[in-house]
């Protein structure tokens, strides 16, 4: 399938009048960059501590049942530790990024995520050392029950993060001038 021809997957998604700004998809790489520092630690610890029970429990011959008890936290901690960056390398091969003039449009696997330019919260970008960047919406509101409420997405590990960005505040731009009208 041609690069081109999987952005018009998006086509159904398209509202009259709506036109392409911009598209890209994430590259490869930069797996581990999602991952916060505490949730790291955490996971080196416990699976420090799994391998450690492991070690113990073999070099005192003990029972098997004992061994077995063992693997199942090894397994979780390795979870910890790769599960996200697993995650996120097979879903960037599976992942498509369409602005439009009105909207953000994202293909991840089967999921389609749509978001409006005015639901969007402010643009960070994180730029990493390939010189890739990664675009990231997050804002956290507070209800009037004391209920923290979240919006985040991302746009990660783009190559062409300035067009990315600069088709982002062109969308934002076009819907402040609408909404004047």
């Amino acid at each position: 399938m041609d690069y081109m021809d999987e952005f018009q997957f998006f086509s159904p998604y398209m509202e009259s009048g709506e036109y392409a700004v911009w598209q890209g998809r994430p590259e490869r790489g930069n797996y581990f960059s999602g991952m916060n520092w505490v949730t790291a630690l955490f996971s080196l610890v416990w699976l420090g501590f799994s391998l450690s029970w492991e070690a113990i429990a073999i070099a005192a011959g003990a029972p098997p049942v004992f061994l077995l008890f063992g693997l199942p936290f090894i397994g979780i901690g390795i979870f910890l530790l790769f599960g996200g960056a697993l995650r996120r390398m097979r879903n960037r091969g599976k992942t498509l990024y369409l602005i439009t003039n009105r909207r953000v449009l994202i293909k991840s696997g089967s999921r389609v995520s749509i978001y409006r330019a005015e639901d969007l919260p402010a643009m960070q970008i994180k730029l990493h050392k390939n010189g890739n960047g990664t675009i990231i919406f997050s804002q956290s509101m507070h209800t009037s029950r004391g209920r923290i409420y979240s919006i985040h997405m991302m746009m990660e590990n783009l190559a062409d993060v300035a067009g990315a960005q600069s088709a982002v505040s062109r969308m934002e731009r076009e819907q402040r001038q609408i909404e004047k009208k």
